[in-house]
């Protein structure tokens, strides 16, 4: 009898043990899922808090004031920002060489560095050059058969197209002495003032201050490529499929 009881008992006893262990081993999962979430969720932050860059989210380069500083009311290039450009080792021709090899090469379009004036509120009032003079001036001037120093603004507006220009002739300077980057030289250069209606680091428009402000004067250097010009005809008519001679 004392033997049938032991076998009777043994059952009993795996099962009991079995429940321990299935109890044990659903306590662990659990740890671990609690200890993965958190592991992730530590990720999640930091991945959020770095920022991230791609190929199709170019650098733009800020040229600030209190580094590179323009006279009162004028455009020709500070010494140090020239050299920056087209000297030996000018940085800023090295930044946007290393800034155009990150970018997808498309051989249908060249590509595009926009240059855009940046100025405080401070009115231009009246310079000593006697008033603006870039409705006559302006074109000769992007042509190469006047200096930038000729031009005189008669607002923001033109003193921000003045000094971006004066730094597009610059890089095509620059331009035409490389050798090496056959990509560089098939960039096309374009000049554009923001006067002083935007706020640093595309945080929107800037409210009215007249005050001397050297973060609101500088320049901006950015990278575009060419697209499609197309009026809102073209856009009907390629959204009804039709032909421009069917209109």
């Amino acid at each position: 009898m004392s033997k049938n009881n032991r076998i009777i008992s043994t059952p009993e006893g795996t099962f009991n043990i079995w429940t321990s262990f299935t109890d044990l081993m659903s306590n662990a999962f659990m740890i671990i899922t609690l200890v993965l979430l958190f592991f992730v969720a530590k990720v999640s932050e930091t991945e959020k808090s770095t920022p991230k860059q791609t190929n199709n989210e170019p650098t733009i380069f800020s040229l600030p004031s209190d580094k590179y500083s323009f006279k009162s009311g004028k455009a020709v290039l500070p010494g140090n920002l020239k050299k920056d450009i087209s000297g030996e080792n000018g940085i800023i021709l090295k930044m946007i060489e290393k800034e155009l090899a990150k970018l997808p090469v498309n051989d249908k379009q060249s590509d595009v560095i926009q240059v855009i004036g940046h100025t405080d509120g401070q009115p231009v009032g009246t310079l000593p050059c006697g008033g603006g003079n870039l409705d006559t001036k302006l074109e000769l001037v992007s042509r190469g058969s006047l200096n930038i120093g000729v031009l005189c603004p008669n607002s923001n507006a033109d003193l921000g197209l003045m000094r971006a220009l004066a730094v597009v002739k610059e890089l095509q300077v620059a331009q035409q002495k490389l050798k090496t980057s056959k990509r560089f030289k098939k960039i096309q250069f374009r000049a554009y003032s923001a006067a002083q209606l935007l706020l640093t680091d595309d945080k929107g428009f800037a409210p009215k201050d007249r005050r001397n402000n050297l973060k609101r004067r500088r320049i901006d250097i950015r990278f575009a490529q060419p697209g499609k010009y197309v009026t809102p005809d073209d856009y009907l008519n390629i959204k009804r499929g039709s032909p421009q001679s069917q209109r």
